[in-house]
């Protein structure tokens, strides 16, 4: 696959090393001659471009095409025509010489075979001739990625850094910055995702990869409010029948009542013990708790005065549901039990002198469960009862008499901690210590859908209103809301602790009657979430030549960049109108080779570009002419940004440095010091003299830009080369190259990712890890053999 990139290092050392244990080398016997392009390019694609690409030129040698090989980077020519004994490339790859290729750290990349050196050799010594360009060449096929080939070669983040982008491999994942929990997996491209781009609201989210740039509309959404008060975890939670108020609950022994629209406290009431379970009665009037001490306890829910106990569970109570008329009260508890009360009418709660006066039927207790129930939920019409517990089973049971009706067991591996009915009555969703959410067919337990992403125990799960929506929330600190038909994410969110203490689990989650969120975290507080929209492809951008390596939308939204273009032959800058999908202009001109970086200034009139060429270009967006050329890079210029007064910009290159320049003058004012390998991406931090670049070396820094001109006095005309250059934070954990970098607007969180596949968020103000998103696992071998056909 000619266009794959793969992870592969090439470090041309000095010549005398020592030899390593050569590769055989099967030379086929041909009667046709040798040819490059059919031949011998998918090879080179497959197992040595990933570091020796136009776009990574590792130790300066492009092998992508031909002209690279010939030219060679820092240790002269990679190939000798007719002398493939003589040639670098193949001696590496034959193991002839050190370094090999692959190198030996790089354990998971294959080395060529026998048969691939044959023709890599019988087709040096045939004269290395270059016929891509040639009728007889095989044309471009995309298709399955090689295994293992998963690099992360592009990142963006929405402005406030709430919501990360990767692009991993070909497939763009989109995560919840503060929780780690996956957003959306965006497939469907045929090639590995070279650029990606959040639109300036957030809105939009687009990719680049081969010929097309993709186009999303995107969820949007985020924190409400925080509702603080309590002083212990609150793991009890319900909100009255229209869905405007909030019951909290905690072993703090209180109960605090909420109005959701403006986040007030209306009142608090004292619980008898630690409160476990809360419940509402569907008129209002009654709250029943559940506690650490087995009882239920009745309260008047306009006062908190308490109207009765209910007396019976051995155990504490951990879940308790009034049915639809409030004539019963539904309970589960540790003791292995569920329970059905009949409740005493008013008149009989008001004649009692106190609560232990109020005569009491006996319940009806249902067993079945082994071990501790922990979760229940009513079906709408109150005919049946669903429990689940730590036997990790679902029971049903008919409320009228108390019978078991079915069970859905050998679905969970772990405790069942959560359930909840849909509206309609007909899906019942549960969440599990397993980490894994369910939907299943309430009528014949039949499994709909598993919802998996959390990195820890499912703790609260709810329906939307209208059932088009579930909620989950567990002990990874995270929710996320999904679509119940397809079973699809719409968008998560992390319960961020107070005082950027360390996430908590959210222990109970409900939908409001308008469909925003409410969560109780174990970070003693509860959040409201508002958040819409939903995933939709727009129309693509297309075609483009090649790659495309750069995008960026402009600041009002409506038109998208993209940079890219055939390797040493052409560069490649189009303007797209983003809501029709028209082409608004090309600058196919305005540079001489392949463009990697595209930014548009602060106000949206001009484009800066780098490229391959070693030029630094801006052009005026409304008429294409170019208006500034800055030149002082010696290698390809990868990445280019603007400082947020539209005077400074910055660009970072594969000569290992960054520069910092003056717009209006054109004077190069920085050059800071060199990282380890090549700058592959930078981002000027939003209102500060600071730059994030990310290198080849591994690492993301932070750097102090401040020039001369930033210190002279105001109005100064002449602008000072010079300034300060210093590395202020160096973000570290990435175990090779790093390809992508991205800023929220006000620097508090970093994110980057690269060859190793993992995605690192970092806190931008001291450089600690907020969150490592490791790749996906690969399917296991029983996987593999149940998808067989």
């Amino acid at each position: 696959m000619r266009h794959a990139l793969c992870l592969v290092a090439l470090l041309l050392l000095a010549a005398d090393a020592p030899a390593p244990t050569p590769i055989p080398v099967t030379v086929p016997t041909r009667t046709e001659p040798i040819s490059y392009a059919n031949d011998v390019a998918d090879i080179l694609a497959n197992k040595c471009v990933g570091c020796h690409s136009a776009a990574l030129a590792e130790s300066k040698l492009d092998i992508e095409e031909v002209a690279g090989m010939l030219k060679g980077g820092k240790h002269g020519p990679a190939i000798v025509p007719g002398k493939a004994e003589e040639s670098l490339l193949f001696k590496m790859a034959a193991h002839r010489v050190e370094p090999v290729m692959p190198p030996k750290d790089k354990k998971n990349n294959e080395p060529l075979t026998s048969d691939e050196l044959g023709l890599l050799k019988l087709w040096i010594d045939a004269g290395a001739k270059d016929d891509s360009s040639e009728e007889t060449a095989k044309p471009i096929e995309l298709g399955t990625l090689p295994p293992g080939v998963q690099p992360i070669v592009a990142v963006d983040m929405t402005a406030s850094g709430e919501r990360v982008a990767a692009g991993r491999a070909n497939v763009v994942q989109v995560y919840d910055a503060a929780s780690g929990l996956e957003i959306a997996s965006l497939g469907g491209h045929k090639d590995i995702i070279q650029s990606i781009r959040f639109s300036p609201d957030g809105k939009r989210l687009a990719a680049g990869s081969y010929q097309v740039v993709t186009l999303w509309n995107v969820p949007s959404g985020g924190l409400d409010k925080t509702l603080a008060g309590h002083t212990d975890q609150v793991k009890a939670l319900t909100l009255s029948a229209d869905g405007k108020t909030a019951f909290s609950a905690a072993p703090d022994k209180t109960v605090r009542v909420w109005n959701l629209a403006d986040g007030k406290l209306v009142r608090q009431m004292n619980a008898p013990a630690p409160v476990l379970a809360v419940s509402l009665s569907p008129d209002g009037k009654t709250l029943a708790l559940g506690g650490q001490d087995n009882l239920i306890s009745l309260l008047n829910a306009a006062d908190g005065k308490l109207t009765a106990t209910l007396k019976g569970h051995t155990g504490p109570v951990n879940g308790l549901a009034f049915t639809p008329d409030g004539t019963r009260l539904a309970s589960v508890s540790s003791d292995a039990s569920a329970r059905i009360w009949t409740l005493p009418a008013e008149a009989e709660l008001q004649a009692a002198k106190t609560p232990d006066d109020v005569k009491l039927a006996d319940p009806v207790v249902l067993s079945g469960h082994k071990g501790p129930v922990q979760t229940l939920a009513l079906t709408p019409d109150g005919q049946l009862l669903v429990t689940g517990g730590d036997d990790a089973t679902v029971r049903l049971w008919n409320v009228a008499d108390g019978k078991a009706v079915s069970a859905i067991e050998g679905q969970h591996s772990g405790p069942v901690l959560a359930v909840a009915v849909s509206p309609d009555g007909k899906t019942v969703l549960t969440g599990s210590a397993d980490k894994n959410a369910r939907l299943f067919d309430l009528a014949t337990g039949a499994l709909r859908t598993t919802l998996t992403g959390h990195n820890g125990p499912i703790q609260g799960v709810a329906f939307a209103p209208k059932g088009d929506r579930v909620v989950t929330a567990g002990g990874d600190g995270g929710l996320k809301v999904w679509d119940t038909a397809d079973g699809r994410g719409v968008i998560a969110f992390g319960h961020s602790a107070p005082d950027n203490a360390a996430i908590q689990p959210v222990l109970k989650v409900a939908f409001a009657s308008d469909g925003s969120l409410v969560s109780a975290s174990a970070d003693k507080t509860l959040k409201t979430w508002t958040f819409e929209g939903s995933w939709s492809e727009m129309k693509p951008l297309a075609p483009h030549v090649f790659r495309v390596l750069s995008i960026d939308f402009s600041p009002d939204g409506k038109l998208l960049a993209a940079g890219g273009g055939e390797p040493s032959r052409s560069g490649e800058i189009k303007l797209w109108d983003v809501e029709k999908a028209t082409l608004v202009r090309s600058l196919d001109s305005l540079h001489s080779d392949t463009v990697f970086g595209v930014r548009f200034s602060p106000d949206g009139t001009k484009l800066a570009s780098g490229a391959a060429d070693k030029f630094l270009k801006v052009t005026n967006v409304a008429d294409g002419k170019e208006l500034k050329s800055f030149e002082g890079h010696t290698h390809h210029v990868l990445a280019v940004d603007w400082k947020s007064d539209g005077e400074e910009l910055v660009s970072g290159g594969a000569d290992n440095v960054i520069k910092v320049w003056d717009f209006d003058s054109g004077e190069q004012l920085l050059t800071l010091p060199p990282a380890g390998k090549q700058i592959t991406a930078v981002r000027w931090v939003p209102g500060k003299s600071e730059v994030a670049g990310a290198s080849g070396d591994n690492l993301v820094r932070f750097w102090n830009v401040t020039t001369n001109a930033e210190a002279a006095a105001k109005g100064q005309r002449r602008r000072r080369v010079g300034g300060s250059g210093a590395v202020l934070r160096t973000f570290s954990g990435p175990s090779d190259y790093v390809f992508g970098v991205a800023v929220s607007k006000d620097g508090s969180r970093i994110a980057a990712g690269g060859a190793d596949s993992v995605l690192f968020i970092w806190n931008g103000q001291n450089a600690q890890v907020i969150r490592k998103i490791e790749p996906p696992a690969p399917p296991s071998a029983t996987q593999t053999a149940s998808a067989k056909p």
